[in-house]
């Protein structure tokens, strides 16, 4: 008798070889795919994504409140140290008019220094500008009062010597030397027309 050990191999082949279902691999990919076949994110990941992009965000949003907070205490630092100048400055004006007025010093030069300090407790630059330029054109040039005309001359050879000065050291351009130079003359000018207005207003006193 002849025994045939096909069919029991093959079912003892599939006894061993066959995997139960709840232990073979799932069917669907653990990382999902759009329907062109694009890899999709997980949510999961997702969200993770755009909460590190929003603490960018965050961290950059503070930066710029750092540095605005910085900026504004160096303004405020500025401002601060501006005040002490003028403070320390007008008190020194003080103490000037009080030694002038004892020496017999000129009321222009008095009254210039007396409207400086003001200028610098107040802060206001342009008070002192405008006072300033306006006793030189009226009570100078106007009534050709002698003090504040040579207050002017002055003034005005004092810039024309560091003129000269600056254009000696000039080497180029050669446009630069040239705006100097023009400088100069109109400098020049306006010191021979203060001194011949000082000069007509001392003959107006001798008269």
């Amino acid at each position: 008798m002849e025994l045939d050990f096909t069919k029991l191999n093959s079912l003892a082949f599939a006894g061993f070889t066959e995997i139960p279902p709840e232990k073979q691999p799932s069917k669907t990919p653990s990382e999902p795919f759009l329907e062109d076949g694009r890899y999709k994110t997980p949510p999961e990941e997702e969200n993770a994504l755009q909460g590190q992009i929003e603490g960018l965000q965050g961290i950059s949003n503070l930066q710029r409140e750092a540095d605005s907070i910085k900026e504004e205490r160096e303004r405020a630092k500025a401002v601060y140290r501006e005040y002490q100048k003028n403070i320390k400055t007008s008190g020194q004006l003080q103490t000037a008019l009080l030694k002038g007025a004892r020496q017999g010093e000129d009321i222009y030069s008095l009254f210039l220094k007396a409207v400086k300090a003001i200028s610098l407790m107040t802060s206001n630059k342009a008070f002192y500008s405008q006072i300033e330029d306006d006793i030189k054109t009226i009570y100078g040039a106007g009534l050709l009062e002698l003090k504040p005309l040579e207050l002017e001359l002055e003034e005005v050879e004092g810039r024309l010597q560091r003129l000269r000065e600056a254009y000696q050291r000039e080497t180029e351009p050669a446009d630069s030397l040239q705006r100097i130079a023009s400088a100069i003359k109109a400098h020049e000018q306006r010191a021979t027309q203060l001194k011949g207005m000082l000069a007509q207003g001392g003959e107006s006193l001798t008269a």
